[in-house]
């Protein structure tokens, strides 16, 4: 089975929720536990409140004609709001009846690269026997640390019940974890597909990765711009710059801000799994009520 859960840059449901849509996996049924969420408030139509949905939390299986062991997909919309451990005990007691042996989440792993180059993937797993497992493959065995979220605490969970568990963690850029990262997705992606022997189209992720690395780019020349006319001037003048760069910066950031925004409104409408990716950045940057009605309204119970 692999699950995942909206995270840092999107990575882990990003690339889990690709593999479920390129390998055309069936829902098959899904966790209905509303006392585990809390909702952001109601919305209003014509004058009357209405309680919006809960987040929902699906399982989906795909049946490999090429072996006699099929998997299994699990996608949460967003991370329970309190009862993680009795919301990852549900999830695996699915697992057991469906006979799951190995299960595997996906996470980010902030780290010091720029953001074309190659990210490294780091592995965890929940038992001594998985190690030798994880270092047939190209991964970096993470030594000290945590990993936050259900996409961690789900194995921990697992190694209660004795069964498999790994964690993938693909690295993406400090300044680039609140905006969604393919590249850092397709690299957990590769690794997952080796470690189950899966040949999946990467072609749609491609495209992806260059649309961000255009928009990524864009903001890092005009940081550099500025940079490079800071430098060039003398000492005296500086001062009157700088606090033009600062007015230049709020702008371009206020800009930026906005241009993510409207980007994870489009990916919600399409996947609820970024709803809390976007509730967190619209209270980051205190903009949610601006943008409350909008919001609510992606949960109209009907709207799917």
């Amino acid at each position: 089975m692999v699950a995942a859960w909206p995270g840092m840059g999107h990575v882990g449901v990003g690339a889990v929720g690709y593999l479920k849509e390129m390998l055309g996996a069936v829902e098959v049924g899904s966790l209905d536990l509303p006392e585990l969420f809390d909702l952001p408030g109601v919305f209003v139509e014509k004058g009357l409140a209405q309680l919006p949905r809960f987040p929902e939390s699906k399982f989906y299986i795909w049946r490999n004609d090429q072996t006699d062991s099929d998997l299994v997909f699990f996608l949460g919309e967003s991370q329970p709001s309190r009862k993680g451990y009795d919301y990852a005990a549900k999830v695996l007691e699915v697992a057991q009846g469906l006979e799951v042996k190995r299960i595997y989440t996906c996470a980010a792993a902030p780290a010091a690269i720029r953001h074309k180059q190659k990210p490294r993937i780091l592995a965890v797993a929940n038992n001594p026997d998985s190690l030798g497992f994880l270092k047939q493959h190209q991964v970096i065995l993470m030594g000290d640390g945590s990993i936050s979220g259900m996409n961690g605490l789900l194995l921990g969970v697992a190694a209660e019940r004795n069964i498999e568990a790994v964690c993938l963690l693909g690295q993406l850029p400090y300044y680039t974890v609140t905006i969604p990262n393919p590249r850092s997705s397709k690299a957990v992606l590769e690794v997952l597909c080796k470690m189950m022997d899966i040949d999946v189209d990467m072609s749609n992720m491609d495209a992806l990765i260059k649309d961000s690395d255009d928009e990524i780019e864009q903001l890092v020349k005009s940081s550099e711009q500025m940079e490079e006319m800071m430098g060039s001037m003398p000492s005296e003048s500086q001062h009157s710059a700088l606090e033009a760069s600062d007015k230049v910066k709020t702008i371009e950031d206020e800009i930026k801000s906005r241009r993510h925004i409207e980007q994870l409104f489009k990916q919600t409408e399409r996947d609820r799994s970024t709803v809390a990716e976007l509730k967190a950045e619209l209270d980051r940057l205190d903009l949610f009520k601006e943008y409350e009605d909008r919001f609510l309204g992606l949960f109209k119970k009907g709207n799917q």
